[in-house]
């Protein structure tokens, strides 16, 4: 008998061809188990801000969808550049991602000589989610209209203060456009998110911040603060009586942000493309459209990672030179 062709030696060939095909089988069996545990979806920015309630009512639908939780982890700081170092260095397995805005993945680009991360090496977008104008919303102490607070303003040079998300986030990046565009000097006190500039606000500690419609309009609704324009080339329906910036005098000043999902570099596209997936899924939802709305936000998606990408790049192409010729002080 051929010593090759004995049962022993087949049944040892088997197995080494078995053995030789198990790291890809185990790669396909991971993928395809993804989720198989809670996905933590971290925002940059501390609770109650829009980004923080969008977020939030995005998670509660897609763990339906996914069929895992997905937890939301606040992690202020550095106007979202802690948030967004977080996951850069998470392991990119899909089970840490990202609500990223325009402060994290544009501004701070433009603002930060160097940053613990490179936004176009180390994460890897997922999809977009809403393009958001914001509102400038002052104190019940502040004067009622725009062309009255710059009046006031100028007569108080430095004396006017604005919060802000923290230094480098969108609200500080707008709040030093609207000073240059409105030439008035203003004061800028920085926090870790809006959602705590806001409660500072609406108790008279500080005069004006940046902000969306969703957190901002509750606060004026209770008589705390009022809004006294919103950027956009219309009136938002949210609230039609608030006054654009442009008709109030301020033609070619912009104020908005957006958002979107992304995840550490190197995740698997087959993760990538699950989550993209879902996320497409939640924004087609009543309850999400319903809650982006509330905001005055319009919704970006449904989108690829590549349209979410492309997208990201046209913004750093349009903003990071307008930024750095600003020259912010962010130390």
């Amino acid at each position: 008998m051929n010593p090759l062709h004995t049962p022993h030696r087949r049944t040892v060939l088997a197995t080494l061809a078995a053995t030789a095909l198990w790291p890809a089988a185990a790669l396909t069996a991971h993928a395809q188990a993804f989720p198989h545990k809670p996905i933590r979806l971290v925002v940059a920015f501390g609770t109650g801000s829009g980004n923080d309630l969008i977020a939030r009512e995005l998670a509660r639908h897609m763990s339906e969808l996914l069929g895992q939780s997905v937890v939301v982890e606040n992690r202020a700081g550095g106007g979202g550049s802690v948030g967004t170092d977080v996951v850069a260095k998470a392991a990119p397995d899909g089970y840490t991602i990202g609500l990223g805005t325009s402060s994290q993945l544009v501004m701070n680009v433009g603002l930060y000589k160097t940053l613990p991360f490179d936004v176009e090496r180390d994460l890897r977008a997922i999809g977009l989610v809403a393009h958001t104008p914001l509102v400038l919303v002052a104190s019940s102490a502040m004067p009622k209209t725009l062309k009255e607070l710059i009046a006031h303003a100028k007569a108080n040079p430095g004396k006017v203060t604005y919060g802000s998300g923290g230094p480098g986030s969108i609200s500080h990046v707008v709040g030093e456009a609207f000073a240059k565009a409105a030439d008035i000097s203003l004061l800028h006190v920085p926090y870790k998110g809006n959602g705590p500039a806001l409660v500072d606000l609406s108790g008279g500690h500080i005069d004006l911040l940046f902000d969306g419609f969703i957190s901002a309009r509750p606060i004026a609704q209770q008589g705390r603060a009022q809004l006294l324009a919103v950027s956009g080339k219309q009136r938002s329906p949210v609230a039609p009586e608030v006054a654009t910036f442009a008709e109030q005098g301020l033609p070619d000043y912009e104020a908005s942000t957006w958002n979107c999902l992304f995840a550490p570099a190197g995740t698997p596209p087959d993760v990538i493309e699950k989550i993209n997936a879902a996320l497409n899924k939640a924004l087609a939802l009543q309850p999400v459209k319903d809650r982006l709305a509330q905001g005055a936000s319009q919704p970006l998606g449904p989108s690829t990672p590549e349209q979410t990408e492309a997208y990201g790049q046209a913004q750093r192409a349009k903003w990071v030179p307008f930024i750095r010729a600003l020259q912010i002080n962010v130390s």
